[in-house]
């Protein structure tokens, strides 16, 4: 082992290319043991502890806690060994590639910071568009270490998942591998029985995952086919409008969550061909039934979002045309719901998923929402917790907003837009009177599906919540199951 070992930032995630040092674990001089944490990254998804390589001594740190977009392969600092190499240095020291092998160099942006993702975006969000009532929506971002407000269940804004499939598979944690590899390895989404190791008796070093990432993405970056004209270039942003020279402002730094959101949701937009339904639900059998689930207004009973969560997953289930992907060869279409719910949050929005939504009970995803969110409240929120949606579903009513018009989540087909229950006038059995509504928005992809199969998932919901017994049935067959693929 060499007299020091480098600590560099490691790309935890496919196509990250800088990530933001929120703090040290350790002071310079303090003993480290080769896994022991020493340090907390935040990336666009998550907050990572960094582990030591080797162990001793934690010297010559380079890179200050609140250091933002720090190019991945930065060295962060130094660990001065203990004692001279041999053939019994520890496995983990292997971890560092003190010579910078292994990390792709940064490339150039154009404030200075962050190098640019060389990979396509997997996630997009949802920013609001106005439709015919000129009413907006909302924006989704992944969760980092997050807090949400109070009202454990209640969803909020426009919402985003991270990735199209489950992160893991259960064969991974069978493989040897070492702590950091396997965090890699499940941010990126990556299976590690499919991860050659290199390490003693096969194990899987961080080296490893790092080289599956660097050829996944070379792989992904197809050459122009020969003769082909160049690309036309991009056309030149507008230059900021710098307010007057007087007026009171204040610029607030951008959350790697936040920079992430803006260039996500200006992709989704450019590359997915939007179009918006609207449906009017009565809701008066919505709020009785949440009425005799919680006579007291005690804490663990179903709220309206919950029952509105169950329904748009059963409708789903009836519509499963809806419940699809766009995949660019091919619209995918998923045999289970896996819907992704937005919750508010002061540093951005998180979408934890409830895992087969349609065939869960009022009460089991009921107590799942309260998990959620108070996970991410407490930052426990896990990949496995946000990754992987087959549809969105984004509620504003809590907020007063009659109905928002998301940007939808590509690869999924279709976002559920979810406003407040007003009291109205209404026309029932040819006269006038007051009734409570609700206004439900579609944003969907035309690539994938077409207005009918959006109109057929608005009826279905419409459906379900102006006689939502069928929501409270427990079972699969809560409704009859009328799949059209």
């Amino acid at each position: 082992m060499p007299d020091q070992v480098e600590i560099r930032l490691p790309e935890l995630a496919d196509a990250m290319a800088s990530a933001t040092l929120t703090a040290w674990l350790k002071e310079p001089g303090d003993a480290v043991t080769a896994g022991e944490p020493i340090a907390e990254v935040e990336t666009d998804k998550t907050t990572v502890e960094l582990e030591a390589p080797a162990d001793g001594v934690l010297a010559d740190v380079r890179v200050a806690a609140g250091a933002e977009s720090v190019a991945v392969g930065t060295v962060l600092a130094l660990v001065r060994t203990r004692a001279p190499g041999g053939s019994g240095a520890p496995e983990a020291a292997a971890e560092t590639a003190a010579d910078g092998a292994g990390f792709p160099e940064p490339e150039p942006s154009g404030d200075g910071g962050a190098a640019v993702d060389r990979a396509p975006p997997r996630t997009e969000r949802g920013f609001p568009e106005p439709g015919p009532s000129g009413d907006g929506g909302g924006v989704a971002a992944p969760p980092a270490r997050v807090s949400t407000p109070d009202g454990a269940g209640e969803t909020a804004a426009s919402a985003v998942q991270v990735e199209a499939e489950p992160a893991t598979s259960p064969a991974s944690a069978d493989v040897p591998a070492t702590p950091l590899a396997r965090r890699m390895a499940e941010l990126a989404g990556l299976d590690l029985a499919a991860v050659t190791g290199s390490g003693d008796g096969g194990r899987v070093m961080k080296v490893d995952v790092e080289r599956l990432l660097r050829s996944s993405r070379d792989g992904a970056a197809a050459p122009a086919p020969a003769g082909a004209p160049p690309p036309a270039p991009a056309a030149p942003a507008p230059p900021p409008v710098a307010p007057p020279p007087d007026m009171p402002h204040t610029d607030r730094p951008l959350t790697a969550m936040r920079r992430v959101t803006a260039r996500r949701t200006a992709e989704a937009k450019r590359s997915a061909p939007h179009f918006y339904l609207r449906i009017e639900c009565a809701a008066d059998g919505l709020l009785a039934l949440r009425g005799e689930a919680n006579p007291n207004g005690g804490s663990g009973a179903p709220t309206v979002n919950d029952v509105v969560v169950r329904a748009a997953a059963l409708a789903l289930r009836e519509v499963p045309l809806a419940n699809s992907a766009w995949t660019g060869d091919a619209v995918r279409v998923y045999g289970r719901v896996d819907l992704a719910v937005a919750v508010a949050t002061p540093a951005g929005l998180v979408t934890p998923v409830v895992r087969g939504a349609d065939a869960r009970t009022l009460a089991e995803i009921s107590a799942e929402l309260r998990r959620l969110t108070a996970d991410a409240r407490a930052g426990r929120l896990q990949p496995a917790d946000y990754q992987g949606g087959t549809c969105t579903l984004s509620n504003l009513g809590m907020y007063g907003v009659s109905s928002l018009y998301a940007i939808l989540n590509p690869p999924q087909s279709c976002i559920l837009g979810v406003g407040a229950i007003r009291e109205r006038p209404v026309v029932r059995d040819g006269a006038v009177t007051v009734g409570s509504t609700m206004t439900v928005t579609l944003s969907a992809d035309h690539r994938a599906i077409d207005g009918a199969t959006g109109a057929e998932l608005l009826r279905a919901f419409k459906a379900l919540v102006e006689d939502p017994q069928g929501v409270r049935a427990d079972g699969k067959n809560a409704r009859p199951d009328r799949r059209r693929v």
